[in-house]
């Protein structure tokens, strides 16, 4: 691998090193959602030199995808999601690994899908998916980063079982629902971003922020950092011991 070049300049930052990205290059990190969030983020990972990328979506490409989701062409309108990022990121960078994974996260299928992996992400539309990730991860105790966008405004947590608040704490009084479909692109390329920078920390031992939620306001152009409490009667991490 051509480190030296290819990677160059996140070696010189003095949090990563050439230790650092040889880390970055063993790591295997499943992405789940290839579309607003999904597509900017896998190039910022990849683009990083994350050494393996599993990839799932159950979706096509439409029309409506290219405001935001810049891994695809109209070219490709019809296309599966998954494919069509698998190709586009070996371009990219074919010193890594992708894999390409045709299915929605379901009951019958994520375990599989979570298994061996260093860390989850997910990007997807709906808090069913994301509580159902929530729940297999906690049990393998594998980091969790959850992201979203709504309109103009998004947010995301990073979730080290034992040591943070997860998804069920907050929202296991929330509807699950698909969430609105309305987002900006550059808004969704904001918070990918913010993902894929959390993402790096964490496989870098650090959690930026720890039971936090990050809120992204693209109206005043602010972040802000809200506490999110732990639920000790959580039925998914309330008794998971600290370490």
């Amino acid at each position: 691998m051509e480190i030296e070049n290819r990677y160059e300049r996140q070696i010189n930052i003095p949090q990563i090193g050439t230790e650092g990205q040889k880390k970055l290059a063993k790591s295997h990190l499943l992405v789940v959602g290839a579309g607003g969030l999904g597509a900017p983020l896998l190039y910022a990972l990849a683009g990083a030199g994350i050494g393996h990328l599993t990839i799932v979506d159950g979706d096509y490409v439409s029309m409506g995808n290219l405001n935001r989701q810049f891994l695809y062409t109209q070219a490709e309108i019809g296309f599966r999601k998954a494919d069509m990022a698998a190709v586009r990121l070996r371009r990219f960078n074919p010193e890594i690994q992708i894999e390409a994974i045709h299915h929605h996260a379901r009951p019958n299928n994520v375990e599989t899908m979570v298994d061996g992996k260093d860390m989850v992400i997910v990007a997807a539309d709906n808090i069913a998916t994301r509580l159902l990730l929530n729940r297999v991860c906690a049990k393998r105790n594998i980091p969790l980063i959850n992201g979203g966008v709504e309109g103009l405004y998004g947010a995301l947590m990073a979730i080290e079982y034992g040591k943070t608040p997860c998804l069920e704490c907050f929202y296991a009084h929330t509807a699950a629902k698909r969430e609105s479909g309305t987002a900006l692109g550059a808004v969704s390329s904001v918070i990918a971003s913010l993902m894929a920078n959390t993402a790096i920390e964490m496989l870098l031992e650090k959690n930026p922020i720890p039971g936090e939620m990050l809120l992204y306001d693209g109206v005043r152009l602010t972040l802000e950092k809200v506490p999110v409490s732990r639920d000790p009667n959580c039925r998914i991490c309330g008794e998971i011991k600290n370490d």
